[in-house]
């Protein structure tokens, strides 16, 4: 098969290939496609196994590329464009290779079927896919999320043209179900083409195959009692579609037949044997139940729950007969019974299904207690036995969410909590005890294999990694359910910060913080070790030593487990600290009672006495892995709308995955857990600002490089976050722009001013109210410009899930509660469990700080924004962004230049409130001396390539750092920000020319649009508006401009519509001014015009016979026009050959006037004024 790109298209074949002969080398992907619609099934059958090789490769090879990062490493025979070329071609338009496959399908040949469903699998990567959501699961990374492709909405000037806006489906979900009508006007409007088809697959493969009712014909496939490989395929493809979208799993709840027939699969006719199809029917009913609440609420209700899971109802036998079974058994009957936990831990999220635990108990111990880990390894089935008892604790997990808050039920018995029992259910206290003796046996680490080496420095190895990452997420379980049961005993986020009262806490609370203490979760301090011997084996190791190890050294599975484990210790140790300090008296004489000795007197104190120093040295390791994990979320928009695959969740064809890659899901468990760290240590010490040595802010002692490193990071963390976890970006917010970061900044201001040649120094300081103000005003700002979710509009295609259809329920009034106890004693069950890409904006672009400063929080008014707070806003704005520019925050520096030259444009193009402020007004005079220092830099880099200068101050390390530089960072406005951006210019020399009256620092701005390096349209739009409105002479002198006047001087402009303009401005007088104010516009279209008169070659003869004879007529008609002529003639020319030069000068005025004597005598007697 040959790619359709490099050498060879995709139409082209070797010569020596056979005609005809289906066995012969060098198919094209279009011949393949054609060939699946041969007279001959062998042929059919052959094309189809080409296409899925070809696709399986390239699949292959996209998975191999590590995010770039390998890229340059790779072999050129692997070209990973290659690769992506053939990827993009074979799912794109062109072969029509959906409507060719949905063809196949309907075929009459078993062997062409089979063929047809796996090239279908491949397409939609659902191996991947699956892998994906698989480590998702393993380490409860929240919800899940569709894979349907989309695409960016496009700036528009009311938002000041900054990208990262909502993203939006590739095709509209109405095209997925098209046959929706409710009438005849419907239908009628309805009516489309197979070609309608076709260009729907063009834009979303998934939505395609559904369009073409490929549902209908897998149900069909399924009742027609399929072999074992093909019913796989199938209920694979199903799974895949429904993880597509809303829409599609509205299709597949509304396709007759279709879930009865999944749901057969899993009886399997009574057979206790265990097939892989049985395995992925529960996990497409998992999948279908996360949409929507009341689809969960159907399947519970018509009993597909209990179809579903009806081998937990069977006697509970031994892990000795399971063992026994046989490991490829194990393997079958592990995989079923995680798919079914999950399936049970998804009815429990929505408040159903609980009363079953009470049925399910007795097989769960199985799975909950410690087993013979000797045994289990002797038959290789320890991994198998891991997995089930992981899903079993996230299972606990969940239901111990369900709890009603301890002690509100205590003050709230007999009281009604306003909520219906038949549709939410919750847990009971009396399940907890049992569950927590249980866990508490996984707490002793010396007695779990693999695990107790983890923690001896000596022993560590990489040789049992996998039974090593099997186990610790066992453990991360474990900790996370014992972690939940605290929660609703003290939870950690209450109602305006609102303190429960804990008059008694159940006896396992300290049992579980004993637990950590004793079993070397955490290393001691020395005083610690010093005042009890028996802490002493854990003092020199600990399991969170040998989690940053495997974080270090493992692969990324391994990664992923170590983190996640590392994460609910860390909530773990927080809640037991927090329950326990917030326990009356009695708590503390009930340690005292226990005898517990000095591990009760630590427990008391707090745990976090003991992790200071391993989790301060595990945040100081993670902090530089996130200021290089922050890029990866940038690969998502390196494509245009659909990207190179549209419909696969997979990358969407991307290098690596994208971000749906498993380092993409490691760097956002590294994020969440240095957030969980930098909460536990703000809490602690006072300050979110983690020093060295234990300093605090107020002193300024070595503070500078820590607090820079962790504002960089924390920055980072903001950029990696995708759907769904903007609950982590709100947290991010609320740290980094705290007070007492913006007062860092500020004193990092002054220190990075002082060294500036500013027109005037800062002499200004902010008071602690308007420090408030500004951290109150940013927080809101960001959260509602970035963090908000669009509301969707009513979809007349939505499905009402009627094959599953219940009663419904009646509606009942909101009982306004008297307590805000009765609201809290129960957790509400969400709504959703699945996360769209669109209709929110996550992940953030990078310039995503500049938004304060362009202030378009509201730009179409759709919230009711005074001007006071917008200018708030912006003021704040500017003083964070010039902080990070002097602290160097390591993604404000890899901002775009434009981008922020742009902000800064924005921010005074509707209003000049900004620059009226004397303190707004000095930072933005500073953030434009520092991007022209910026731009000085890239100008000389761009001239100069290949040397390494010092540009007053500005330093670049490398030649090949500055031409990267250079190349990306030239002032593309339009090419860069938006095709528009002339519309943009014009509306801010109006803004300029109507309320400046001249402004110095507007002016700056304004000309920076004139700059050589801005795209010719631009800076003609900007001499055009500006002459039009009669300001050019309100512009700065050159000197004074943004940047060196080299940058707007050379090279010689060469457009010609632009020189006509600059001839135009000069004749009409409305450059007079200019010269007498010494206004760089004058100085600018001298140079110019001089210099393609004077200096160009013999290419515009033309026009420059025109524009001399323009400036000579003009010179005759207005004899105050001398002075400005002489200059022209005069620039540029050395004193040491000035009389020659002119001489030639006025000779080629001459020969441009073409024998006209009146103009000729004009140049005679400019001649004779100039003494020649």
């Amino acid at each position: 098969m040959l790619p359709p790109s490099g050498g060879r298209g995709s139409q082209c074949r070797p010569r020596n290939r056979t005609e005809g002969d289906p066995a012969a080398v060098g198919y094209t992907i279009n011949e393949a496609v054609a060939l699946t619609r041969s007279m001959v099934p062998g042929q059919r059958v052959l094309a189809l196994q080409l296409l899925a090789s070809i696709l399986n490769r390239a699949l292959q090879s996209l998975h191999k590329t590590d995010l770039m990062d390998n890229v340059k490493g790779m072999n050129s025979k692997d070209n990973i464009d290659d690769w992506q070329a053939v990827w993009s071609y074979a799912l794109g338009p062109e072969p029509e290779l959906v409507l060719s496959l949905r063809m196949a399908l309907d075929d009459n040949h078993d062997s062409v079927v089979l063929s047809c469903t796996k090239v279908v699998n491949v397409m939609l990567s659902c191996e991947f896919n699956e892998s994906y959501f698989e480590f998702s699961e393993k380490v409860g990374n929240g919800k899940d999320i569709c894979t349907a492709p989309v695409f960016r909405s496009k700036p528009d000037l009311d938002g000041g043209f900054l990208e990262g806006g909502f993203w939006k489906y590739n095709t509209k979900p109405s095209n997925i179900l098209p046959h929706c009508g409710d009438n005849d006007e419907d239908e009628a409007d309805e009516k489309h083409t197979i070609q309608d088809d076709v260009v729907v697959s063009g834009q979303d493969v998934a939505a395609g195959f559904v369009r073409m009712g490929i549902l209908p014909r897998i149900c069909f496939l399924l009742e027609m009692d399929p072999s074992p490989a093909l019913e796989d395929y199938l209920v694979s493809v199903l799974v895949a579609l429904a993880r597509h979208s809303p829409q599609s799993a509205d299709a597949i709840l509304n396709c007759p037949r279709l879930i009865q027939s999944v749901t057969k699969l899993l009886i399997n006719q009574g057979s206790m044997e265990i097939r892989s199809s049985q395995i992925r029917g529960v996990t497409l009913l998992k999948v279908l139940s996360k949409y929507n609440r009341q689809t969960c609420l159907n399947f519970v209700n018509h009993g597909v729950f209990q179809q579903a899971l009806w081998h937990w109802y069977r006697k509970a036998g031994t892990i000795e007969d399971w063992v026994r079974s046989g490991k490829e058994k194990c393997k079958l009957s592990s995989a079923m019974m995680v798919e079914q936990l999950r399936f049970w831990r998804t009815c429990i999220s929505y408040g159903f299904c609980i009363a079953h635990f009470a049925d399910f108990f007795p097989v769960l111990c199985l799975w909950l207690s410690r087993p013979d880990f000797k045994k289990l390894s002797e038959h290789n089935v320890l991994v198998e036995f891991s997995s089930v008892a992981r899903e079993s604790y996230l299972v606990l997990a969940a239901l111990a969410q369900r709890l009603p808050l301890l002690h509100s039920v205590e003050q709230l018995a007999n009281q009604d909590l306003g909520v219906s029992a038949s549709y939410i259910e919750t847990c009971s206290w009396s399940h907890v005890v049992p569950m927590v003796d249980l866990a508490l046996s996984w707490l002793h680490l010396n007695d779990i294999p693999y695990v107790c080496s983890l923690i001896s420095e000596q022993n560590r190895n990489t040789e049992h990694m996998l039974e090593m990452s099997y186990l610790i997420l066992v453990i991360s379980s474990v900790l996370g359910m014992l972690n939940s049961i605290l929660e609703r005993i003290s939870p950690d986020v209450t109602p305006e910060d609102k303190s429960y009262s804990l008059p008694w806490i159940p006896d396992f609370v300290p049992k579980i913080g004993l637990g950590i203490i004793s079993n070397g979760f955490f290393s001691c301090s020395t005083t610690v070790a010093g005042r009890n011997a028996e802490h002493q084996p854990f003092c020199c190791a600990s399991l969170v030593q040998g989690l940053c190890y495997m974080r270090c050294h493992g692969n990324v599975d391994v990664s992923l487990s170590s983190i996640s484990c590392l994460q609910r210790l860390v909530q773990l140790s927080w809640s037991v600290d927090r329950v326990i300090q917030g326990a009356t008296k009695c708590c503390s004489e009930c340690f005292n009672e226990s005898g517990t000795g000095e591990a009760g007197k630590l427990l008391a104190e707090g745990i976090s006495s003991l992790w200071h120093n391993d989790l301060l040295h595990l945040l100081t390791s993670l902090l530089p892995m996130i200021s290089s994990q922050w890029s990866i979320s940038q690969n998502i928009e390196m494509f245009g709308r659909g990207g190179p695959a549209p419909g696969v969740g997979f990358g969407w064809g991307t290098c690596g995955g994208g971000f749906w890659s498993l380092k993409c899901l490691l760097a956002q468990l590294d994020s969440q857990l240095v957030v969980e760290l930098i909460k536990c240590f703000s809490s602690v010490q006072g300050s979110p600002i983690i020093l060295d040595e234990g300093v605090k802010l107020d002193n300024v002692t070595n503070t500078v490089v820590t607090a820079s490193n962790w504002i960089s990071s924390t920055l980072g963390l903001s950029l990696i976050a995708g759907p769904g976890q903007i609950y982590m970006l709100e947290k991010v917010f609320d740290m980094i722009f705290e007070p007492s970061i913006l007062k860092y900044l500020k004193s990092s201001i002054h220190k990075f001013t002082s060294d500036m040649e500013l027109l005037k120094p800062f002499e200004w300081d902010l008071n602690e109210d308007e420090y408030m103000l500004f951290s109150s005003v940013l927080k809101s700002h960001f959260r509602s410009r970035w963090l908000a979710i669009k509301k969707k509009h009513s979809d007349k295609y939505a499905g009402d899930n009627s094959s599953t259809k219940i009663s419904k329920t009646p509606e009942i009034l909101e009982t306004i509660q008297e307590e805000t106890e009765l609201s809290e004693a129960v957790n509400q069950p969400c709504n959703t469990l699945m996360v769209e890409w669109a209709h929110q904006r996550l992940p953030l672009p990078i310039h995503w700080i500049l938004s304060a400063v362009c202030c378009i929080d509201d730009p179409k008014g759709t919230l009711s924004t005074s001007a006071n707070y917008i200018l708030d806003v912006s003021r704040a704005g500017l003083i964070f962004l010039l902080g990070l520019e002097a602290i160097s925050a390591t993604p404000c520096l890899h901002a775009p230049l434009i981008w922020k030259i742009h902000a800064l444009s924005v921010s005074i193009r509707s209003s000049m409130h900004l620059l009226q402020e004397d303190r707004s007004r000095d930072i933005f005079c500073a953030l434009q001396e520092l991007y022209g220092l910026h731009l000085n830099r890239l100008y000389q880099k761009f001239c100069k390539p290949n040397s390494i200068e010092e540009v007053k101050g500005v330093v670049v390390g490398t030649s090949e750092e500055a031409m990267e530089i250079s190349s990306l960072e030239i002032l593309r406005f339009q090419e860069k920000i938006h095709g528009s951006y002339t519309t943009f210019v014009e509306s801010l020399v109006d803004q300029f020319a109507a309320v400046s009256y001249g402004d110095f620092v507007f002016g700056r701005q304004v000309a920076i649009y004139l700059h050589r390096k801005a795209e010719p349209a631009v800076r003609l739009a900007a001499w055009n508006a500006l002459s039009s409105a009669y300001v050019l002479e309100l512009l700065p002198p050159l000197d004074n401009c943004i940047g060196n006047a080299p940058g707007y001087l050379e090279p010689l402009e060469d457009d010609e519509k632009i020189l006509e303009s600059y001839a135009k401005s000069w004749t009409s007088g409305v450059l007079d001014k200019a010269l007498q104010r010494d206004s760089m516009a004058f100085t600018l279209a001298k140079h110019h015009l001089s210099g393609f008169v004077f200096q160009s070659s013999d290419s515009g003869t033309m026009l420059r016979k025109k524009l001399v004879k323009s400036l000579i007529r003009c010179y005759a008609q207005k004899r105050h026009h001398e002075v400005m002529l002489k200059c022209f003639v005069q620039q540029g020319i050395a004193q040491d050959s000035k009389s020659s030069e002119l001489d030639r000068r006025f000779e080629i005025l001459k020969d441009a006037c073409e024998m006209n004597s009146n103009l000729v005598g004009e140049v005679q007697r400019l001649k004779a004024c100039l003494g020649q």
